[in-house]
């Protein structure tokens, strides 16, 4: 198995369990031996042996086509974070959203850690999030903050994503794990860090919003401590890998 582009490598685990499934139809002629050449994480260049499998034709080509597809997807992901986390640089930390391939969020959020980049919540129960339709519905973003504050256990995240520099000053002074600060231009999240480090509040500050990779960089630049990109899952292209049958 042949990697036919440079990228982060990430899901050899996968082949065990396909090739498992692949022998219980056949425990004899279906047995496939795995020697992988790499570990997740590994950055492979065109041409790269990313696995060695042997057994039988048909035993392999019956497990091929879906580990080909885990791993070439899930190497996109692992690959499009480690290119956003060096984009970020060391002072900000990438993070994926929850806008996963349905049935695949744990796949995803596993290959997001191997390229580098970090997970926000796996889902509305480890994390509250609070966001706009939930500050209109309590009466404003400071009021749905301290109804959340008062509802959950101490220690329990709670990110509050603020529209303008207004609503940030109204929660300098609560419990916050981050702040997010969404479709804010470079210049305000400045004035946003600047305004938080005044005040000495704790939260840290995520933005949030159409950051591509051109723009990224100055969102760190500004003061961001996180970022948080949904492109990393939902529009990440494969990385393209190749099945070569050697010798007989």
């Amino acid at each position: 198995m042949v990697a036919k582009a440079q990228g982060v490598f990430a899901g050899m685990p996968l082949a065990r369990l396909v090739f498992d499934q692949v022998a219980q139809l056949d425990p004899v002629a279906g047995k496939v031996l795995l020697h992988p050449m790499l570990e997740d994480g590994a950055v492979v260049a065109k041409g790269t042996v990313v696995l060695e499998l042997e057994g039988s034709t048909r035993a392999i080509l019956e497990g091929e086509r879906t580990f080909l597809n885990f791993a070439q997807h899930l190497s996109g992901v692992a690959t499009t974070a480690s290119v956003y986390q060096r984009a970020a640089g060391d002072g900000c930390k990438v993070l994926d959203t929850r806008k996963t391939t349905p049935g695949q969020r744990l796949l995803e959020k596993w290959a997001i850690r191997v390229g580098g980049g970090s997970n926000h919540r796996i889902g509305l129960w480890d994390a509250v999030l609070i966001k706009e339709n939930h500050a209109q519905a309590a009466g404003s973003v400071k009021i749905a903050a301290q109804k959340a504050i008062a509802a959950v256990a101490p220690g329990t995240d709670i990110i509050l994503e603020v529209r303008d520099l207004a609503e940030l000053e109204s929660v300098l002074g609560l419990r916050l794990t981050r702040v997010l600060l969404d479709n804010f231009a470079p210049g305000m999240v400045e004035q946003a860090r600047a305004m938080r480090d005044t005040a000495g509040a704790g939260f840290g500050l995520e933005v949030s919003g159409g950051i591509t990779l051109d723009t990224l960089p100055a969102y760190a630049r500004a003061g961001a401590e996180f970022a948080s990109v949904g492109a990393l899952t939902h529009s990440t292209m494969p990385l393209d890998l190749s099945l070569l049958l050697e010798g007989l």
